[in-house]
């Protein structure tokens, strides 16, 4: 039984202190995945459920030890995950996603939160020990195990492991060498010198500084219609939803450069590279495997969203023929203070893109509200969360307040329902 390994070099990004993955820094960085439904939360099942979760999941239930300088992840089997029961609403979501965490105690941990009978469960998992992708399964699993005991059913066994599950930068090493990706590194060197100031991309102007919050988010949530509708015009015009959903984020900021002429905008994408690696990294599997990838666009005056969802398909596509999501992270190993300068500078905007989930199995006296996925760090770029459950997209405008103002993240959050209301219409 592997219950001891070393943090890797892309790990320690997340565990290190004023470290950074790329432009967003990940240093200490949470990722809270939550339920908010209508009903009573048992809570004696719920605690009883997070532990048989990190029974399964050795990253859940290990702690980082630091000898001669070097990190480590052990596993503590005697580990119980803490539930916390606030009483507290929406007011009380905000204040614990900008609340410090204590990773001291372990690397997961619960929240109720609870208003009468709108109650809310956040899981709260360190950055460093798993993406969106696993932790949106993770809410799933936890769903099916708190349903089975609330009903009194057969609670679902699920695949737990003993071995402590691999880096993404260890893994990506077996497909693709140094070379490839000090190459990569040379192509993108080679591209920034041919680039003049102009074609630099333009990001939202800062105008922070006027919150007591930190972080912060505007939702937009889609009907069942609004997402068919979507989706129909993404594959009428061959595009992937994905580059849709940025094309319209693109036109949307481009709006606020007025007779700029041709703006360009660089749009940085989460990208899951569990699939590059063989055997491929199941998904119910609690790591990080989210690498990144970017693509530049030129949005002229008269660019609507779906040419520009044309051009970040275009481009997109190229760089994953390049396979830069598999190179990136072994790249951003051997960079130096010039190329570490390009792949730091901050995007126009990122997109994280979770894609279609399946509904939870919920018990029959509780009913669905919805789910929230968050995770910011000090001056990340604004960032678009997407994620469609039950055939409803949602998409949540995630920005640092000490950049960019709520006043003008609403004005582009209200530009952004303009847009797609004009693509679904």
């Amino acid at each position: 039984m592997t219950s001891r390994r070393r943090i890797s070099p892309f790990e320690f990004s997340f565990f290190g202190t004023g470290t950074s993955v790329g432009s967003v820094p990940t240093g200490g960085m949470p990722l809270f995945l939550g339920t908010t439904v209508h009903g009573t939360v048992d809570s004696v099942v719920l605690r009883r459920v997070l532990g048989e979760l990190a029974a399964a999941h050795p990253l859940l239930r290990s702690r980082v030890v630091t000898e001669d300088g070097v990190g480590y992840f052990v596993c503590d089997d005697e580990f119980r995950p803490r539930l916390e029961i606030v009483e507290g609403g929406e007011a009380a979501y905000h204040a614990l996603v900008n609340a410090p965490q204590d990773w001291s105690e372990g690397l997961f941990r619960g929240y109720l939160l609870r208003v009468g009978l709108r109650q809310q469960i956040v899981l709260v998992v360190h950055h460093g020990i798993a993406d969106g992708r696993s932790g949106f399964a993770l809410l799933g699993q936890m769903w099916q195990h708190y349903t089975a005991h609330a009903m009194g059913i057969a609670v679902p066994e699920l695949d737990s492991v003993e071995r402590l599950p691999e880096a993404m930068d260890v893994r990506l090493a077996e497909v693709v060498s140094s070379t490839d990706a000090e190459a990569w590194l040379a192509m993108v060197q080679a591209g920034a010198a041919a680039m003049s100031p102009s074609d630099a991309p333009r990001t939202l102007p800062r105008d922070g500084g006027d919150s007591v919050e930190r972080y912060a988010m505007q939702r937009i949530e889609l009907s069942a219609e609004e997402t068919a509708e979507l989706v129909a015009v993404a594959r009428t015009r061959g595009l992937s939803v994905n580059s849709v959903i940025s094309g319209t984020a693109l036109a949307a900021i481009r709006t606020r450069f007025p007779d700029a002429g041709v703006v360009p905008m660089f749009c940085g994408f989460a990208v899951d590279v569990r699939g590059e690696v063989d055997p491929p990294v199941p998904a119910h599997t609690i790591v990080n495997f989210a690498s990144g990838a970017g693509t530049l666009v030129a949005a002229s005056d008269e660019a609507d969203q779906l040419e520009l969802a044309r051009l970040v398909e275009t481009g997109l596509r190229a760089g994953l023929d390049r396979r830069e999501p598999a190179l990136f992270p072994l790249a951003a190993q051997l960079v130096n203070e010039e190329t570490a300068a390009l792949l730091s500078a901050p995007p126009t905007v990122a997109i994280s893109n979770v894609g279609k989930l399946p509904p939870h199995s919920i018990p029959d006296d509780l009913a669905f509200v919805r789910d929230d996925v968050y995770a910011m760090g000090p001056g990340m770029p604004p960032k678009l969360t997407a994620f469609t459950i039950g055939g409803r997209l949602t998409l949540q405008l995630e920005y640092d307040t000490a950049h960019h103002s709520r006043t003008q993240m609403e004005k582009l959050r209200l530009t952004l329902v303009e847009l797609l209301q004009t693509i679904s219409g």
